[in-house]
């Protein structure tokens, strides 16, 4: 799959500036490895969250090679879930909705998540979600609705970061939430890839074992598909 470019987009539901924990500039992150499963976004808050139970992190990877990585419903119960284990007990919001389920005998609504979620939002001090690849989920157009319900909450301690290519449907609505955003071009995510690369194919004992002329064509080969993934 070809990315023309990836953008980030930061996003506060009361509209002020998202305050996430980095170690630098937002402008500072690898923007190469923000974009993959290896995220230095998700690197940079998590050791702040653990150091501190007020604080909570969740993150989604929209894929799509795993369909269980592209409902919007199955987002929300893995948002549930991820806050649900940085409790320090189990919370009230999480037994009503088992009680509501009949004990479990039936499934929750997705209204009825999305509340339990918005609920579970305030038992901390901080919450950072962090959704990437909005643009692999193949049910676009619930996964907006759902992040704008977000949004619609106005909680004070939530902050959203997303990335995605810029693509008709998920850039009109997330712009006009956004707080701020960056955009990453190829050449730029490409950089950063082959920085990656040559290290890797100089310092990795399997790799080393190949002649010169062998490593450069294979660094050549893989940065003429790279395309910034």
């Amino acid at each position: 799959m070809v990315r023309t470019a990836t953008t980030i987009y930061s996003l506060h539901p009361t509209g002020s500036p998202v305050r996430v924990p980095f170690s630098g500039s937002m402008e500072s992150l690898d923007a190469a490895r923000l974009c993959y499963g290896d995220s230095t976004t998700i690197h940079n808050i998590v050791p702040h969250c653990q150091s501190d139970s007020t604080l909570a992190i969740a993150f989604f990877y929209f894929d799509f090679n795993d369909t269980k990585k592209q409902n919007p419903e199955n987002l929300i119960r893995s948002l549930i879930k991820q806050l649900s284990g940085q409790s320090t007990n189990t919370p009230e919001t999480l037994n009503t909705l088992y009680s509501r389920s009949q004990d479990g005998q039936q499934q929750p609504t997705t209204d009825d998540l999305e509340s339990t979620l918005q609920q579970m939002v305030k038992d901390f001090h901080q919450v950072f979600f962090v959704l990437d690849a909005l643009d692999e989920c193949t049910e676009r157009e619930e996964l907006m609705e759902l992040i704008g319900h977000i949004v619609g909450w106005k909680a004070e301690n939530l902050h959203l970061l997303t990335t995605s290519r810029r693509e008709s449907g998920i850039t009109e609505t997330l712009e006009p939430l956004t707080t701020g955003q960056i955009s990453i071009q190829n050449e730029v995510v490409n950089a950063d890839i082959q920085i990656h690369l040559r290290n890797r194919l100089r310092n990795d004992s399997k790799l080393r074992k190949f002649r010169a002329h062998e490593r450069k064509e294979i660094e050549t080969k893989l940065m003429n598909g790279a395309h910034g993934m």
